[in-house]
């Protein structure tokens, strides 16, 4: 018995086999896509984002997703008449790469906003942010609104942007492999 190239059992197969070559190059690069978007993003800092504090720190740390890396990182911190309160340069933690802080001479102010610039160590992306806290000896104050609803930020892979194209393009070329093999005329059966 020969099977055409025609027959309902060849289409099948043909389909089946381009379904899976598409499901897989669309996942492979689903997830080259997904782990390039990783940045040095905000995870925490001290004091938190939109907390009260007594009195004034002396420093202020920030904790990110990603190691950092001493070029392009700064972290300023302004009174609320604007005034630059923080003083030297940022500095990244010797025992933990993915923390920096800086030093700062409180200056009375009701309410401080930290503006910061990094990049990344592990994908060379920068990333920018600002957060307030505020400063009263009740421990209250109406300058800022406590996050009730905090985020965890997102977490990264670490896998840079050229590694996630190449995984990508890897899905490609396997699907387009099984397309191939899939869909090749065999010889046929007698």
């Amino acid at each position: 018995m020969q099977v055409h190239a025609g027959h309902p059992v060849r289409r099948f197969h043909r389909l089946i086999s381009l379904t899976i070559a598409l499901i897989a190059s669309v996942a492979a690069l689903a997830i080259g896509i997904g782990t390039a978007q990783a940045h040095a993003a905000y995870k925490s800092s001290n004091p938190a984002a939109n907390s009260v504090l007594k009195t004034a720190p002396t420093e202020v740390s920030i904790t990110f997703v990603q190691r950092l890396s001493p070029q392009g990182l700064s972290i300023t911190v302004y009174g609320n008449k604007g005034e630059v309160v923080s003083t030297g340069t940022a500095q990244i933690s010797p025992t933990d790469p993915f923390t920096a802080s800086i030093a700062m001479n409180g200056d009375d102010s009701d309410i401080y906003r930290v503006d910061w610039n990094n990049v990344s160590a592990e994908d060379s992306d920068p990333t920018l942010g600002a957060f307030v806290f505020a400063v009263d000896p009740s421990g209250t104050s109406d300058k800022v609104t406590p996050a009730s609803t905090t985020q965890p930020a997102p977490q990264s892979s670490g896998v840079s942007p050229l590694v996630a194209v190449l995984i990508g393009l890897g899905g490609l070329l396997v699907g387009a492999v099984v397309t191939y093999v899939g869909t090749r005329p065999r010889g046929t059966r007698q």
